[in-house]
């Protein structure tokens, strides 16, 4: 497991990631529960593996989170039997527990930000074990996932390579000082007016 995590994590150094804002790699771990609902609720019709790549993801954007914070991040195996809760209530808490990590960080609770990481990493455990799998398993496949992914920081959000062509309207409208959206509604709408008659 040590050895994924130290992966990851020259993985995200190698990409500027250490040096973004905590908040902001927040937002992706906020991202990765919505993956993670989604691949929780769509269980019964694409079957298991569709929840393994977000909780893979969740650990990756959580180790990255640590190592900006350079909070030591620890694994163990739980000792609770994951059968005895459904997975719908594990979530939940484990949406709950994932908060009170910002929360304490915006308070400089330093001590209970780690205990919230802990917490959040025992839950994801647990959601594995319904899936009859492990964080390592889960994080071994988020990295191969990653490990040769290319692309580059926009506003500190790491965007893939693939993705970056919708990116870039978005950011020349700004460089070039030209409002996109409007000259996008202007377009649709076959609208002949200036932007100060809107």
């Amino acid at each position: 497991m040590n050895k994924f995590i130290d992966m990851v994590k020259a993985w995200a150094k190698e990409r500027g990631l250490d040096k973004v804002d905590a908040r902001t790699q927040y937002t992706k771990l906020i991202e990765e529960q919505g993956e993670l609902a989604k691949a929780i609720m769509r269980n019964n019709l694409d079957g298991v593996s569709s929840v393994l790549d977000p909780i893979g993801d969740y650990q990756v954007t959580l180790i990255i989170y640590c190592l900006i914070r350079d909070i030591r991040v620890h694994f163990w195996k739980t000792v609770i039997d994951s059968k005895e809760f459904a997975v719908e209530n594990l979530y939940m808490e484990l949406v709950s527990i994932s908060s009170e990590i910002i929360s304490n960080y915006n308070k400089g609770l330093v001590t209970n930000e780690i205990r919230s990481i802990e917490n959040t990493f025992q839950l994801l455990s647990l959601i594995a074990g319904k899936y009859d799998t492990t964080l390592e398993d889960t994080l071994e496949l988020a990295y191969n996932e990653i490990k040769d992914r290319k692309g580059r920081l926009v506003n500190g959000v790491f965007i893939k390579e693939d993705d970056f062509t919708s990116v870039r309207g978005y950011e020349r409208g700004f460089e070039d000082g030209k409002n996109h959206v409007f000259e996008l509604i202007k377009n649709k709408f076959d609208l002949g007016r200036e932007s100060n008659e809107l």
